[in-house]
């Protein structure tokens, strides 16, 4: 399912996300809780939870948007003594105390206090964190879109409802248009109503089709029909959504890969 030396956790909050933002945000603060939460659980001292609270702290604000090296935190022990207020022989004990749960490459430098580790070994832990940012991710996203897909159906309604108040005698092309377009739809429509978010969440991909369709309907119609004295939000004001989230939302169970060739030019393969 995944190219060859990614994980699922890289598809979500690594070099692979396409979320940033509030997005990105939100699924990494989550993270750290979790690895918070399994490093006590498995053991880990006072002064290395200690150590490892502000190094996750770190981790949170440098990791804002996708990067090559999504789980490295580099600090020194001077800045973690100051942070902590704590001597540098607590840190350092801090430090022995966190090796079984990071990656290392170079001890020396990080017993020495030029701390450079990687927190992707306790993230990846129980492999089971990716499973639980996704459902995170997946229910949020699901729940705004269905808010604004309920809002713009509404709308379409109410304009529907009001024709003969609201259509210009020499719009009425158009109108069959818009009309006929809004019956395609619905009887095109995956999900049933009222929209459920479980089963919007495991299907995102069908779902942004199909609201990806309906806005183009409504935008139509607010076009149409939207009087200048009452503001008529188009769809994308009704859901303000980043491009990446979508572009998240649109991936599904593929991924894909460049194959080396005997000619210098690639191509590109499908992987399930």
């Amino acid at each position: 399912m995944w190219t060859e030396g990614l994980s699922a956790l890289d598809y979500l909050i690594g070099e692979e996300t396409h979320l940033d933002g509030a997005e990105l945000k939100q699924l990494v603060h989550l993270a750290s809780l979790d690895a918070m939460r399994r490093a006590v659980a498995g053991g880990l001292g006072p002064e290395g939870a200690q150590v490892l609270q502000i190094l996750l702290l770190l981790w949170e604000r440098r990791v804002q948007k996708r990067s090559e090296s999504p789980y490295v935190v580099a600090v020194h022990d001077v800045d973690l003594e100051a942070l902590l207020d704590l001597d540098e022989g607590q840190v350092r004990e801090g430090l022995r105390q966190l090796l079984p749960f990071v990656r290392v490459d170079d001890l020396n430098l990080y017993l020495c206090g030029d701390i450079e580790l990687s927190l992707e070994p306790l993230l990846n832990a129980d492999g089971l964190l990716a499973n639980r940012l996704d459902l995170v991710w997946r229910t949020t996203h699901a729940r705004d879109l269905i808010e604004a897909a309920t809002e713009a159906e509404e709308a379409i309604h109410c304009y529907l409802g009001q024709l003969l108040e609201r259509v210009d005698p020499h719009a009425g092309d158009r109108l069959v248009i818009l009309q006929t377009r809004w019956r395609q739809y619905l009887s095109h429509e995956h999900f049933v109503r009222p929209y459920d978010v479980r089963q919007v969440r495991s299907d995102l991909c069908a779902f942004e089709d199909q609201t990806a369709e309906l806005a183009r309907v409504h935008d139509g119609f607010v076009g149409l029909l939207g009087r200048a004295d009452e503001y008529g939000a188009l769809f994308s004001e009704r859901h303000r959504l980043a491009p990446g989230a979508r572009l998240q939302a649109l991936r599904g169970p593929y991924r894909v890969r460049s194959m080396r060739l005997d000619r210098p030019a690639g191509r590109l393969e499908v992987v399930g």
